[in-house]
């Protein structure tokens, strides 16, 4: 078969187009693959981070129900403070010994009071427990949670250095 140049032309510039299809569909293809890929990676990232977060609240709430557990009379007395409610209660075992509503800027934890004194409680982790006004509404500094005086002065003595305070 004798092809004329022109043919030949013909021929060579039809095979580049079909050459040069396939190669924008496979690029296309991958393309597609690679955001897909993102997005499963993007997931498995956010899958991650709220495992993570899942595992610290049961973590905290299993130490929190083991404390709870403990028969009142052996039970040793703790602090939790509920974030989500703004509630602080001072507990032996299962019994709330003195509960009362906080403003608190500190992340999910289990510190320990490290010293007590009259106008705060530290704990652990640069923590502090400071007492305020009753009708004090501003909102807490980063690190702290502003108990109503009354209710500081009422848990101050029942407090120990060493004892544990769940945040959660």
């Amino acid at each position: 078969m004798n092809m004329t140049p022109r043919g030949l032309l013909i021929a060579l510039s039809l095979l580049l187009a079909i050459v040069s299809a396939g190669l924008v569909a496979q690029r296309s293809a991958i393309i597609t693959e690679l955001d897909v890929l993102a997005e499963a990676s993007a997931s498995a990232v956010d899958a991650t981070v709220d495992a993570g977060i899942t595992l610290d609240v049961d973590r905290i709430r299993l130490a929190l129900e083991r404390a709870r557990s403990a028969s009142a009379k052996d039970a040793v007395a703790h602090l939790a403070l509920e974030l989500g409610d703004g509630r602080l209660s001072l507990e032996r075992g299962e019994i709330v010994l003195r509960a009362t509503a906080v403003r608190s800027a500190v992340p999910r934890g289990v510190h320990l009071v490290e010293s007590i004194e009259p106008k705060q409680i530290r704990l652990s982790g640069g923590y502090a427990l400071v007492p305020v006004a009753a009708d004090d509404s501003t909102e807490a500094a980063a690190g702290t949670v502003r108990v109503p005086r009354a209710d500081f002065e009422a848990m101050r003595p029942n407090l120990a250095v060493g004892m544990q305070a769940f945040f959660f």
